[in-house]
């Protein structure tokens, strides 16, 4: 494993599945994630996960719609690290395959589960079949588009120690590896990994050489769990996909909070905040090209 003392806070300003119902302030149209992903920036956020939403609210892989994202948030001079989700999105039909064609809007990174899962939706099952053959196209789809991978192992151990070990064994992806360990999903999600400490030291434990980690967590999870990432030298991700909540009963206001809190309790626990360049460093990515950006507001 790597290890650095910079830190890495990626900010998800909004998932698959809940929308303003949940909390007001999650947003939805592009416009609305650029401007969360601009005030998370500003707190600190050198990485940005993106969940993209159609006219209806429902989440879409329409490459226009990321695309359109992109540029909102580019045109304000923001340099984040762009990640795109290659979840399906929530229209009728929709399937994992969709979500290739979220590369077609040219992510920097791209999050993909590693294994399959279940997820469990007022009443009803929702299968997602990221079997090894799908990874397996997924991977190579990356490796010819030169898209780093995000492997998001919901399966926990099982996608760490056997899918994870096959992929990076079997085909040319850069190291570092970057694996997200996804924590404390049971409640919808069947076979998820609940979040304990020693869980998490477990896992930890597991990762294969030349590999970096961040750890989310949801709901009241959120917070002890990326603690003890940072504390074990990994990185931290927050926002609203994670937890609409800001503490017990208070919904959040911002995603740019949480961003705020993680951002101090890492340079209390001697990590310093990596500025979108030094994550980009870090995760072996190119320089980010063309606009050049203004200067955020915490610079750390």
């Amino acid at each position: 494993m790597i290890v650095t003392d910079k830190l890495i806070v990626c900010v998800a300003p909004c998932g698959s599945f809940l929308g303003k119902e949940a909390n007001p302030n999650i947003p939805t149209s592009p416009e609305e994630i650029a401007e969360e992903v601009y005030r998370a920036w500003n707190e600190g956020a050198s990485l940005a996960h993106i969940h993209a939403r159609n006219n209806e609210g429902m989440a879409t892989t329409d490459p226009e719609v990321f695309r359109e994202i992109t540029h909102l948030i580019k045109e304000k001079g923001c340099d984040i690290v762009l990640e795109f989700s290659t979840s399906p999105g929530r229209e009728e039909g929709a399937s994992v395959e969709d979500g290739f064609r979220v590369l077609e809007a040219s992510p920097e990174l791209v999050s993909f589960n590693v294994g399959v899962a279940v997820f469990m939706r007022a009443g009803s099952e929702q299968i997602r079949p990221w079997t090894r053959s799908f990874t397996e196209r997924m991977i190579k789809a990356l490796l010819e588009r030169d898209i780093k991978p995000e492997f998001e192992l919901h399966g926990g151990l099982g996608s760490l120690a056997v899918e994870v070990k096959y992929l990076i064994e079997n085909y040319p992806i850069a190291k570092p590896y970057w694996i997200d360990f996804p924590l404390g999903m049971q409640r919808t999600a069947q076979n998820a990994t609940p979040y304990t400490p020693r869980t998490l030291m477990h896992l930890v434990d597991q990762l294969p050489p030349d590999s970096m980690f961040m750890t989310l967590a949801v709901g009241a999870d959120e917070t002890p769990a990326v603690v003890q990432s940072i504390l074990l030298g990994g990185h931290a991700r927050v926002g609203f996909e994670d937890n609409i909540y800001y503490s017990r009963g208070v919904l959040a206001k911002s995603n740019a909070e949480y961003v705020t809190r993680i951002a101090r309790i890492g340079m209390d626990l001697g990590r310093t905040i990596a500025t979108p360049a030094e994550a980009r460093d870090l995760l072996g990515l190119s320089e980010l090209q063309g606009k050049k950006s203004t200067t955020r507001k915490r610079n750390d």
